[in-house]
Formats: structure tokens, C-alpha cells, sequence
């Protein structure tokens, strides 16, 4: 396979664009540079664009949504994001909100670490949605996606507990990932020990699943209507994961942001100064990316060729 490397002049010198395939260039503009938007939080993650001009992203220890407009500063979206109790010795330090996804009625779902469950935000009030499986509570609530027939998939790792190990007595025996639909909670799979990043296709026809850790080096691809196992990418994978126009994947890793095909050859790697644990399309073209990296917030802008 042959490599080449290229450092743009417009980017900033922390910033490295690696091309594995030059088919990359059909999907994104070389022309491209990687802004800091924030550099004060802890661990930022679960990125999401808001149509009416803006992003929420969550930090984890601080237990807290941030509101970002482009060009601001960021402002407090919500207090006790993910745990509203008195500390609890079977949690962990990541007890706040984590994935955050909109549905088509701009309703906002949010992914609980220490609560251990999934709830819904509207008018500044929140509902409980997805609290048990089986008599007992989630263990930490992690990525969500919701499908336009209103499924809502979603990741549960034990990040959120004690030395993020799963905890039996008290939460769910296995780390699975769940789909809710029709009020009715569904396990769609158990392959993962740490499941993690779950985005749906543009057609929104596949769910894709992966694991941010190095024994699970796989990425699934389930029927989104059946949950049916169709494809299993192997060699990949990442923490957040997201799908372009193009259906290629965008995997948050160690190594920076890489992009494979459907097929799962990888097309290039975008280099970040700090670990990147989330991202997330938004702007006016749904073409900027919007990333979440530890203490830090980056952002490309019109990234993804129209």
C-alpha cells in the first residue's frame, strides 16, 4: 500500500493530514485548517450539532453540557448532566452525561454515566426514558444514535463504574449495546467486553459498533430494522466512530481521527494535538467537524467535499 504524506501550508504546524488512498481526495478538501474552539475542560465527548446554529458537547467528570456557538465562548447547557445522587463509592470519576443525540423533533437524549441510564431533555425538563434491562440499572450509558423511525442505539460499557469493571450485583452482568424501540428495551449484541462509539449510515440502514480498546480490533455492522449481523471490519478500531455522506467511517483513535472505507481500507488519518474522543458533522452543510479531545475542543470547517 503506498503512503504519502502531505503538510499543508494552511495548516497549523500541529496538525499532519496522512493519505493511505487517494481516493480521500473525492471526499475532503486538503485546503483545511484545525481550529481550537476550547482548551479548559477535563475529558470532553459526546459531540452534537444543533440545526439552529450550535453544538452541546458534555464533560464527563464535571458533570456537565456545554453549549458552544462557532465563534463564542462556550456556556453551560446543563448542571448534573449524568448523576443527581450523593457521591457513590460503586462509581467511577466519569459519573456525568456522555452521548448526546437529537431526534427529529429536536428532542435531546442523553447518555448517563452514573445514573446508568438514558434520558430524554425537552423545554429544560428531563424524562427518564431507559433506566433497567432485566431488573437492573445500565452501567454507564456511553454513545447513542437515534434513528428517524425513533430506535435509539446506544453503547453500555463500564466506564461509569468502580475501575471500570461491569459489576454484576449491581448493574448489568455483560457490556452490551441496546436499541429502544416501540418503549421496549432490545440487546442487539454482546461481542464487545468495552463497546463504545455507534453512528448510524446516511440511508440509515446499518448500525456500526466499535471498541475503543486494542483486543477488540473490530468493527461491526448490524441491520439497523433486523439486528442482524451483516459485516464485521476487522483490523479497526476507535472510540467515537461517525459516517460520512460518503459511507466512509471516521474512527476516533490513539493514532488521531482515521478514515476507512466501507470496505474498511483505510483512505487517511488527520494527526490532532490532543487524543480525540468524539466528533460529530454540524454547520450550515453538515460538512465542519466538530471534535471532542480531552481538555480540548477542535473544529475543521467545511471539511467534507459537497
Amino acid at each position: 500500500m503506498k503512503l504519502i504524506t502531505i503538510e499543508n501550508s494552511h495548516l497549523k504546524k500541529n496538525s499532519l493530514l496522512t493519505i493511505y488512498d487517494e481516493r480521500i481526495f473525492q471526499y475532503i478538501n486538503l485546503d483545511f485548517e484545525i481550529e481550537k474552539w476550547v482548551d479548559d475542560c477535563q475529558f470532553t465527548e459526546g459531540p452534537v450539532w444543533n440545526k439552529n446554529g450550535f453544538y452541546l458537547f458534555s464533560d464527563i467528570p464535571q458533570n456537565l453540557v456545554y453549549q458552544l456557538h462557532p465563534g463564542a465562548s462556550k456556556q453551560i447547557f446543563l448542571n448534573n448532566s449524568g448523576y443527581v445522587s450523593k457521591k457513590n463509592s460503586n462509581l467511577s470519576e466519569q459519573i456525568g452525561s456522555n452521548g448526546l443525540a437529537y431526534d427529529n423533533k429536536e428532542n435531546l437524549f442523553i447518555c448517563q454515566h452514573g445514573n446508568g441510564a438514558v434520558v430524554q431533555y425537552t423545554d429544560g425538563v428531563i424524562h427518564s426514558l431507559v433506566t433497567e434491562y432485566n431488573g437492573k440499572r445500565f452501567n454507564s450509558p456511553n454513545d447513542i444514535v437515534v434513528h428517524p423511525n425513533d430506535s435509539i442505539f446506544f453503547t453500555d460499557p463500564p466506564y461509569g463504574l468502580k475501575d471500570q469493571q461491569l459489576q454484576p450485583e449491581n448493574a448489568q452482568p455483560i457490556a452490551g449495546i441496546y436499541c429502544w424501540r416501540n418503549s421496549e428495551v432490545k440487546l442487539i449484541c454482546d461481542h464487545y467486553k468495552y463497546p463504545n462509539g455507534v453512528c448510524l449510515s446516511p440511508d440509515f440502514k446499518s448500525l456500526f459498533i466499535s471498541s475503543n480498546k486494542p483486543f477488540e480490533n473490530f468493527i461491526t455492522e448490524y441491520d439497523a430494522e433486523t439486528f442482524k449481523l451483516r459485516e464485521k471490519i476487522l483490523n479497526e478500531s476507535g472510540d467515537g466512530i461517525k459516517c460520512d455522506r460518503y459511507y466512509n467511517l471516521w474512527l476516533c483513535t490513539k493514532e488521531g481521527i482515521i478514515i476507512i472505507d466501507k470496505k474498511g481500507k483505510r483512505l487517511g488519518k488527520i494527526s490532532l494535538p490532543t487524543i480525540p474522543a468524539n466528533c460529530c458533522w454540524g454547520g450550515p452543510l453538515l460538512s465542519d467537524l466538530f471534535i471532542t479531545a480531552r481538555q480540548n475542543i477542535f473544529c475543521i470547517k467545511e471539511l467534507l467535499v459537497q
